[in-house]
């Protein structure tokens, strides 16, 4: 027990752990937090631009006739993809190579604010010879723009007001859910300590309503169910932590391959993988079009070391996580074999018709084992179960 190895009692053991615990996550999200909402809010940026650039590519590969024959469905899946993303839509851009280039190098803000540039500021702006001028440049057209949407905003008074009352009233609401959530974790402690230190058994209530069964055959229910959700409980937990590790190693190898949004995307495909595989799934195809995309990327350079590098790192996750940290910790968590639990995802899987499966596999496969040696000791007394 956590509160025999610090030697603390019950109580002090339970705040200091999870004294740690917000330790820990807040350190995480000091750390990280302002990179990942950084890359989130470029990458959907970025990403909103991706039917363009893809449609650019198609029309220079594909063959006149074929494109003429797909050019609707195209433009269709523009329109919902924007829709999607909530993009709203922005002037077309006609820029030469040397013109692209510069305009691919800019961050997000610089882009929205070159867009939103009359065509003859646009020209003064490639005039312009020095990278730290031409961000100047827009920096000072984007306060002039800012200046005269104020303007704007004061010459309609009674708009404002009503706008401001709402921002005053949205402002008043995020309050409060803030000093609700800071309730819900100042009373996770008393809550913790209530049912841990509590004796009471949880499945009192259940036990009575099975009073109708005999003794024994109540006991081995809430036996069974008692396992059941510890098993449960176990599993998902254990499933996190393969998550959160497998995300670590797409992260880490994600920046070395030099993909963009790297901690980003790997940390969500980690994530995503606590439905086994939906994460490796989802990121192949979003590493091969960011890797495709991205300024300096296959479709500009050529060179496919990006997405080489970023599909090694996947290979070498999924081993690890197939091979060592699927059958390790959710063999420890549920107490079946390695090869078992590996077994099991494969058989459920195609059982149960993929997704769910492979979820539910791994404790299913512990509770019929449970269930089994219960029965067959208890009532076959088969003398393999013993």
């Amino acid at each position: 027990m956590f509160e025999e190895k610090v030697r603390l009692g019950r109580f002090s053991s339970i705040l200091l752990l999870y004294a740690l615990v917000m330790l820990t996550s807040g350190s995480a999200i000091w750390f990280l937090g302002g990179k990942v909402i950084n890359q989130t809010k470029e990458f959907l940026g970025t990403a909103a631009d991706w039917p363009e650039q893809l449609e650019e590519k198609a029309k220079q590969s594909l063959p006149a006739e074929t494109w003429e024959s797909i050019s609707g469905q195209v433009d269709a899946f523009k329109d919902y993809w924007k829709d999607l993303l909530g993009k709203e839509e922005m002037p077309t851009l006609t820029l030469l190579q040397d013109q692209q280039l510069l305009y691919d190098s800019l961050n997000i803000d610089q882009r929205e604010t070159f867009r939103s540039l009359e065509p003859v500021e646009r020209d003064s702006f490639f005039l312009i010879e020095n990278k730290n001028e031409q961000i100047e440049y827009l920096e000072r057209k984007a306060t002039e723009m800012h200046n005269r949407a104020m303007e704007a905003m004061e010459k309609q008074g009674g708009e404002i007001a009503e706008k401001s009352a709402a921002v005053i009233k949205s402002a008043w609401s995020g309050l409060l859910g803030f000093f609700a959530q800071m309730t819900y974790l100042a009373v996770i402690p008393i809550y913790l300590f209530y049912f841990l230190s509590s004796n009471r058994n949880l499945l009192e209530d259940l036990e009575k309503e099975l009073s109708f069964l005999s003794e024994s055959v109540k006991q081995d229910v809430i036996f069974l169910i008692r396992e059941f959700v510890s098993i449960l409980v176990s599993f998902f937990r254990g499933q996190l932590l393969i998550g959160l590790l497998m995300g670590v190693g797409y992260a880490i190898g994600f920046s070395i391959s030099g993909l963009k949004f790297g901690i980003t995307l790997g940390l969500l495909f980690g994530l995503l993988n606590i439905v086994p595989y939906l994460g490796s799934i989802v990121g192949i195809i979003t590493a091969l079009l960011v890797a495709y995309l991205q300024p300096g990327g296959i479709a500009e350079s050529g060179e496919w070391t990006v997405l080489l590098g970023c599909g090694i790192s996947f290979v070498v996750v999924q081993l690890i996580e197939s091979y060592y940290l699927t059958p390790k910790i959710m063999g420890q968590q549920t107490g079946l074999h390695p090869v078992v639990v590996m077994v099991s995802i494969f058989f459920w899987g195609t059982a149960l018709g993929g997704i769910l499966g492979m979820i539910f596999g791994i404790p299913l496969t512990a509770f019929i084992i449970i269930a089994w040696r219960l029965l067959c000791r208890k009532y076959f007394n088969l003398s393999l179960c013993r």
